[in-house]
């Protein structure tokens, strides 16, 4: 991960933006004790993808079983 001061960032926003495009690698804005992180756009809907799935019921009983080595067959519509 790629890590910035907000006033670097600030700087070269664009430059930093095209990058975390271009390599879906995120960009770590440190400002004080806190910070931000800049994702591709691809790379937040995968998240938020992901996020969605988990949080269904069938989803949450997809993964424990995964994890347990048991697959259930599960229709994509469903979750």
């Amino acid at each position: 991960m790629v890590t910035t001061t907000i006033s670097d960032f600030r700087k070269s926003i664009k430059g930093y933006i095209d990058k975390v495009i271009a390599s879906n690698e995120p960009v770590l804005i440190n400002r004080g004790v806190q910070g931000a992180v800049l994702v591709s756009l691809d790379e937040y809907n995968a998240l938020a993808r992901t996020a969605s799935v988990l949080n269904s019921q069938t989803g949450a009983e997809t993964l424990k079983a995964a994890q347990a080595n048991e697959f259930i067959e599960v229709n994509i519509d469903e979750l």
